[in-house]
């Protein structure tokens, strides 16, 4: 799995119909055939990368808002984008 750096720059794919339902935004990739329903943190996330930033921007404004150390959230982070550009939810570039 690849392992993100700071100045890496990431953006959510533009392929994908997103719709807010509750407390849960759900996705669809028509070319995948595949739904993915987002709910807390990943939500949150999903709603920042709508503007570009870069990975450490992302690590900043997550820790801002939620009780957890740099190091902690860079780490957590890793796995779930790694996870989101498996998927084809990612844009890393």
């Amino acid at each position: 799995m690849r392992s993100f750096k700071p100045e890496d720059k990431l953006s959510r794919t533009e392929k994908m119909l997103s719709t807010d339902l509750d407390q849960e935004t759900v996705l669809m990739s028509i070319e995948a055939g595949a739904y993915y329903g987002m709910a807390g943190t990943a939500r949150t996330i999903w709603a920042k990368l709508e503007t570009p930033m870069t990975f450490a921007a992302l690590v900043d404004e997550l820790v801002k808002q939620y009780a957890v150390t740099p190091e902690a959230c860079a780490a957590e982070l890793q796995g779930f984008l790694g996870e989101m550009e498996k998927e084809g939810l990612l844009h890393v570039g």
